[in-house]
């Protein structure tokens, strides 16, 4: 009875069956939408053997063995065999029931050949059926009906798909997945970029323990048949956006809990091989993953230096095609920014960055002329300061004049590598920017600038500070004063209301605001008067000269100098050229002449001469 049943389901399971080969009418795939691939078509092929058998007999004759070992050697060697059918007659001769029994034992026989060479990976792909006298009305004589057909259903030869979703590219090698084509199955790519997008698909930048990642990107590879994930058999590859510069990213694997944001775990079984690759529109890393159908992130651990909330954002170095972006000799970087001048474009306007400007070099005798009040740094209230360097912006020299074109309120970025300035405990850097007019230092701010905690990642290598865009800065490294105590050499204001009788005073007519420096050759330094008041059209300044010690100065060099409407003007000259006032034995400067911005360098040739 148990046979007859098998009979009736065996009988809606037939087959035709072909002496040849048969190729189905096939189609290429079509994308149906970026990331995706979905197939159209038929792929099968079926190929047929038959082993033949004696009158009442199932044992294999010698020329079956042959038939059934060439079966077996196909089967080790073809990968795209989808399953085996193995279906069992008898001739006429006999019972009908006899009949069906003996094309049971054919069937059992000609099965557990092929199995038993090795072959237990194909037997869940084994079908069999046995239909006993059952005759096609093809066969010319009883030895004909006497037979076990095998068919073998196979896909047409794979082939290797590319899906691409934006710079992310998956190549999925043919044979990847048993029991399917790449052809047959849809393919999704999705590819995660941003912290919104990351929270439109669930996704955290957490491990498991709760650690915060950096990633260079989240992404999905799908494959579906009908509808329902195919797991893979071999490994896929993919190419990720390189984000943030860094190296060391590892494949982490998405853990996924009931009506929680999924998080990440190391995947020891994929890999990254860290390297970023420069295509046409692209920088990509390329990864190989064990198994998809799951999310993926290509992360590390979040380095301390790392404050922003975005696990996609910052670079550890603005990149060198950024043209924003310029160093400095010393490898200070500027990043600046559309805002920075009223009629050029950031990106074209000629830009400098000098930052190798150390004190002991660069505040010498004739750079207290041709920058004016350059070594004036003040000392900076709740803080003892020491002058590390000075950095200077110059963009006069092939542009219109600095003051027309920089637009002072705007802040840029300035980067100073952490390598040539190193952390000191207790102490910290800071940066004090220049109240600049036309290239001339005349006045430094108390307003520094800290280190900005919150760039990305640059602050691994570098201090960054947001500046206000004057052009000349000094950076300082500060130590933090106990409270009530005083900055060595600071003077309170209350204690210079009034000029010290016995120093000389030095008059300049018809201007305000008058910077009075002078200095010697010899000592290869200058200072600055300490200004006084301006009454009415003239400035008085206060040298820390004594009226007893002014034949001592005859030979120094002196300067007046001030900035009005935008245009310079000054008087250079010996000390033993300044007007004494009979009365009073105080000093008063020559007449102060219109130098224009071309011929300043030439006008303080002599106080270097």
């Amino acid at each position: 009875m148990k046979n007859l049943n098998f009979l009736k389901t065996s009988a809606l399971v037939l087959f035709a069956f072909f002496s040849t080969l048969t190729f189905a009418q096939t189609k290429k795939p079509v994308a149906s939408k970026p990331g995706s691939v979905k197939p159209e078509g038929s792929y099968s092929i079926q190929q047929k053997y038959s082993v033949y058998f004696d009158v009442n007999q199932a044992k294999i004759k010698p020329e079956g063995y042959k038939v059934l070992d060439s079966v077996v050697a196909l089967l080790r060697t073809a990968p795209n065999v989808r399953r085996i059918q193995v279906n069992g007659f008898a001739d006429t001769t006999g019972g009908a029931d006899a009949n069906l029994e003996l094309s049971n034992r054919r069937t059992d026989t000609v099965s557990n050949y092929i199995t038993g060479k090795n072959l237990k990976q194909y037997k869940i792909k084994f079908a069999s059926a046995f239909f006993g006298e059952k005759v096609t009305g093809s066969e010319t004589d009883l030895s004909e009906m006497r037979r076990v057909d095998i068919v073998m259903y196979m896909a047409r030869p794979d082939r290797d798909t590319v899906i691409r979703s934006g710079c992310l590219t998956a190549t999925v090698k043919a044979n990847t997945f048993e029991n399917y084509n790449n052809d047959e199955l849809v393919f999704s790519l999705v590819y995660v970029g941003t912290a919104e997008d990351m929270k439109k698909n669930n996704l955290s930048s957490n491990d498991v323990d709760g650690k915060q990642l950096l990633s260079s990107g989240m992404y999905r590879l799908l494959a579906t048949y009908k509808g329902k994930p195919i797991k893979n058999m071999l490994p896929v590859e993919l190419q990720i956006p390189a984000a943030n510069g860094l190296s060391g990213y590892q494949v982490y694997k998405a853990q996924e809990e009931k009506g929680k944001a999924i998080t990440w775990k190391p995947d020891a079984n994929s890999q990254t091989s860290g390297n970023a690759v420069s295509g046409s529109d692209c920088k990509t890393t390329s990864v190989t993953l064990s198994d998809i159908n799951t999310w993926r992130a290509n992360c590390i651990q979040k380095p301390e230096c790392y404050c922003s909330a975005d696990p996609f954002g910052g670079l550890q170095t603005p990149e060198k095609s950024n043209p924003y972006a310029t160093t400095g000799p010393d490898k200070s970087i500027v990043i600046l920014n559309d805002g920075c001048f009223k009629k050029i474009d950031a990106t074209k306007a000629w830009f400098q960055v000098v930052d190798g400007l150390y004190p002991a070099e660069f505040l010498n005798f004739c750079n207290g002329f041709l920058l004016p009040g350059v070594g004036d740094v003040p000392q900076i209230p709740k803080f003892e300061r020491e002058i590390v360097k000075f950095i200077d912006f110059n963009v006069s020299a092939k542009n219109d004049s600095a003051d027309l074109i920089m637009v002072k309120k705007n802040k840029v970025l300035i980067l100073i590598p952490k390598s040539k300035f190193p952390a000191h405990q207790g102490k910290q850097y800071a940066l004090l920017p220049a109240e600049t007019k036309k290239d001339n230092f005349i006045d430094w701010t108390t307003k520094i600038v800290f280190n900005d905690a919150c760039q990305g990642l640059a602050n691994c290598d570098y201090w960054v500070f947001e500046a206000p865009f004057t052009g000349f800065y000094t950076l300082l490294e500060l130590t933090p004063l106990e409270k009530g105590s005083k900055a060595k050499g600071a003077t309170d204001d209350s204690e210079n209301e009034e000029a010290p009788k016995t120093l000389v005073k030095v008059k300049t007519k018809k201007f305000n605001n008058v910077l009075l420096v002078y200095g010697s050759k010899e000592e290869d330094k200058t200072q600055s008067a300490k200004f006084l008041k301006n009454k009415g059209k003239h400035s008085f300044n206060l040298p820390n000269i004594g009226k007893k010690e002014k034949k001592q100065y005859a030979d120094h060099v002196f300067m007046a100098y001030v900035v009005v409407d935008g245009k310079r003007y000054a008087w250079i000259g010996k000390g033993s050229e300044l007007k004494t006032n009979f009365l009073t034995g105080n000093w008063k400067t020559p007449k102060l002449v219109y130098v224009p911005d071309e011929d300043w360098e030439e006008f303080v040739k002599k106080a270097c001469e």
